[in-house]
């Protein structure tokens, strides 16, 4: 098949246009081509997407769209609402076009866990949002605009809950892994922080490489088979760094989960993830100083 992908040299770009070249022409709309593998089916079209899509560099025929791309200025509202806009919204809808006139037949999107924030319970993906930023609402607002296309190509949203692993940077992970090492106190909220459920990216990609196949309109969870909390999360990267973590302690502010309930993962997309949260953050570490 004949595939694009938004967000290639993005952190699970890159894992997937690895994982998809080996099968699928993989046609990769970036900025920054420089590490994008050298590969006979990786083809690259540049393409910034705070502008309009240039139609004249697009293919005139694709099969699917992966959309992953998400603004770099994420954390900065309100100075970057518009750039957030641009990226995660106003794109969707662009390449959402181009996808029909293209002839697509599946549309897949990146979104986020995040819409339903934080609940006491495991989160399903017939949750009712609840919108609790920006970024998540410039989201949501994609995952709407990709529902209302479902009658001309089969449209997959897929809810990213905490993915993490070797390449990540500047993410909640490996910030987590930098501050063990470095003595910076972990902040945890109430005795334990925040519950979660988080996904290594080499799970997170082979469900994203599912999910080109599905037919019809879906909302999957991607996330892990392990619940764990900030504080757990940081008494592990204390054992295997052998370094003790330091903590700030702040008063709980509400609900402190955010959970995915994954069966309809393991229905939809037949993937029960392999990488267990020992071996995942195992592997950071070691991608991160080089040892053990």
């Amino acid at each position: 098949m004949n595939i694009l992908v938004t967000g290639a040299t993005g952190f699970v770009g890159a894992w997937l246009v690895r994982r998809l070249m080996t099968e699928h022409e993989v046609f990769c709309l970036t900025r920054n081509s420089d590490i994008l593998p050298q590969h006979a089916r990786v083809h690259v079209i540049q393409q910034d997407l705070t502008v309009p899509l240039n139609q004249a560099r697009l293919p005139g025929t694709m099969d699917v769209i992966v959309h992953l791309a998400q603004s770099r200025q994420f954390r900065k509202f309100p100075d970057q609402a518009l750039d957030i806009f641009q990226v995660n919204t106003d794109s969707t809808l662009q390449l959402l076009e181009y996808g029909r006139r293209a002839g697509i037949k599946t549309f897949v999107l990146a979104s986020s866990g995040g819409v339903c924030g934080y609940q006491p319970k495991p989160i399903l993906e017939t949750d009712p949002p609840e919108i609790i930023n920006f970024y998540l609402a410039s989201k949501y607002s994609a995952e709407c605009l990709v529902k209302a296309y479902a009658d001309y190509f089969s449209t997959v949203t897929l809810r990213y809950f905490f993915v993490y692993g070797e390449g990540q940077r500047n993410m909640f992970m490996p910030s987590l892994v930098e501050r063990v090492l470095q003595g910076t106190p972990v902040v945890v909220a109430g005795k334990t922080g925040v519950s979660m459920n988080p996904v290594h990216v080499a799970d997170a990609v082979e469900a994203t490489a599912r999910a080109i196949q599905i037919e019809g309109q879906e909302t999957i969870n991607v996330a892990g088979p392990e619940v764990t909390t900030v504080f757990d999360l940081a008494e592990s990267i204390g054992r295997l760094t052998g370094k003790k973590p330091e903590y700030q302690f702040e008063p709980e502010k509400g609900p402190m989960a955010m959970v995915a309930n994954i069966e309809k993962m393991k229905l939809k997309l037949g993937v029960m993830p392999k990488v267990s949260l020992q071996e995942g953050l195992g592997r950071l570490i070691l991608d991160m100083t080089g040892k053990r």
